[in-house]
């Protein structure tokens, strides 16, 4: 045995010996090809905006005397992937977020590449998690525009839908756009009948990722026909034409577009039908407010954060509780505890809810005897899930209802307590009133148009207004600017076909 294992030592060694004594004639052809040294940089930090082209013109050193840009191939990878065989690279970004740049340089003669090295970062960001997003419906079909501001003006874009989903249409019917957070970035659902029904986008490209109709839980709802939804941190909301309400319930840290639709409508003892839903900041609150057609009532739905250590969400609807004892109802106060009996509900929206303590719920009522007009203000606010009245406000005559038509569409001017609304018969006048004081209801501008959408910044410093004929108006809704004495328009976009919808990109979800 140990005679064997001798025998393969040595005849080991005698390979190592005979292959140490090979010589080294240096008949090997080393090519080194014609080295270029490559230097890349970079406008605004390495940084693209989606959409818009950013050139990247390499420094080049050609090691080689009499070498060109001319003598070497090009190929440009993004992540991998090849992009690019120019010998400039012009990048638009289609997606955001950071990826890695490589840039060859081909030797033609030799066919050796030279790099710039470790590869580049490059960071994508979007342009449209901000600004602002239009619903409109031109030649029977619904498509979105996208408006905003940048250092040199205002940028607008139509046709977004068409564009970022291979010239797919969007749908037809549109009715509501609606901006929220989702894990990573921002959603947009656009709520509109016909075609293939409503959608839910990335807002950060427009790119569809679900249809409502096939993202039920269960199946489809029987009669599925959306007319607005509600996005809120711990529950989303839908509303749908027969008055029922669907929900979607997260628990914490949901994937983006995954989480379905439950198909069994929300119920209370006695039923509801729901005719509006309010435009609440619900994330800041934890409430959102819904007008019940069938028992002429409203009612709060609160979306408070669980107790639980998974930190889901849970949904409950329930008539506003009466004011506390030591906030006694004032004289002629509608309570929105009880169902509006003798009064037809016309609008309701909330003010200051920035304010997580509370905020301002404002409703507006036509009394069936007389024709008469009110404005209720009350106080409200839920914390740690118990909610009442604050303060049962004085009861105001609207000053504004000769302007009203069954048309007139409202806003809240959150951060200000203004009220803007449209009216007159043939709804082309701009009209505001202060819910806060009262008083007169002033014409802030007579359009051209009947105006279809109303849509305030979330500093509540600008106004969009949307037109039957296809056009949104900015306007400058600031102190200074209403104290002028005239409407101060910043921009305009036209052609558009009639304006169904504008969202406010960025802000707080509604």
């Amino acid at each position: 045995m140990k005679t064997r294992y001798i025998n393969r030592i040595l005849l080991l060694s005698g390979l190592i010996l005979q292959l140490s004594c090979i010589k080294d004639n240096s008949n090997f052809d080393y090519k080194k090809g014609n080295p270029v040294n490559i230097q890349l940089s970079f406008e605004a930090g390495f940084k693209a905006v989606i959409d818009e082209p950013v050139t990247v013109s390499p420094k080049r050193i050609f090691e080689t005397p009499g070498k060109t840009i001319a003598d070497y191939d090009h190929e440009w990878y993004l992540d991998g992937k090849l992009i690019s065989k120019d010998a400039d690279l012009v990048f638009t970004g289609t997606k955001s977020g950071y990826f890695f740049l490589q840039y060859y340089m081909i030797d033609k003669e030799t066919g050796i590449s030279f790099n710039s090295g470790y590869p580049y970062g490059i960071n994508v960001i979007s342009p449209y998690e901000t600004g602002w997003s239009i619903l409109y419906e031109k030649d029977g079909e619904s498509e979105i525009a996208h408006v905003r501001k940048t250092s040199t003006g205002y940028r607008d874009q139509l046709g977004m839908f068409r564009d970022k989903n291979n010239g797919e249409s969007l749908g037809s019917k549109p009715m509501r756009i609606k901006d929220y957070f989702v894990n990573g970035g921002r959603g947009l659902a656009v709520i509109q009948q016909g075609g293939q029904g409503s959608v839910e986008l990335d807002g950060l490209n427009y790119e569809k990722k679900l249809v409502v109709k096939e993202a039920f839980s269960g199946g489809t709802p029987g009669g599925l026909k959306p007319v607005n939804a509600g996005f809120y941190e711990t529950s989303d909301l839908l509303q749908n034409e027969d008055g029922k309400l669907y929900a979607r319930l997260f628990q914490a840290n949901p994937i983006a577009f995954t989480v379905p639709w439950l198909n069994i409508p929300l119920e209370i003892k006695g039923g509801m039908k729901i005719k509006q839903l309010w435009d609440v900041w619900a994330s800041n609150i934890f409430f959102t407010v819904a007008y019940d057609e069938l028992h002429n009532r409203l009612l709060f739905i609160s979306l408070k954060l669980a107790t639980n250590l998974q930190g889901g969400g849970t949904l409950k609807i329930d008539t506003f509780p009466p004011p506390p004892s030591y906030f006694p109802s004032l004289p002629g106060y509608i309570n929105p505890s009880f169902p509006l009996t003798g009064y037809q509900y016309i609008w309701g929206g909330a003010f200051r809810d920035e304010n997580i303590l509370g905020t301002n719920c404002v409703f507006l009522v036509r009394d069936e005897a007389t024709g008469e007009v009110y404005v209720q203000p009350f106080g409200f606010m839920t914390i740690l899930g118990i909610q009442n009245i604050q303060t049962p406000a004085m009861r105001q005559t609207f000053t504004g209802k000769q302007y009203l038509n069954p048309s007139s569409v409202f806003v809240a001017v959150k951060m200000r307590s203004f009220m803007f609304f449209s009216g007159d018969s043939d709804n082309k006048g701009l009209y505001y009133y202060d819910v806060s004081v009262g008083g007169p209801t002033k014409l802030y501008h007579k359009l051209s148009s009947s105006i279809t959408a109303l849509r305030q910044s979330e500093d509540g410093q600008e106004l969009a207004v949307g037109t039957e004929d296809g056009t949104v108006i900015f306007y400058d809704i600031s102190n200074e600017a209403m104290l002028s004495g005239g409407p101060v328009e910043l921009h305009r976009l036209s052609g558009m076909g009639r304006i169904a919808d504008i969202a406010f990109r960025g802000g707080t979800p509604i």
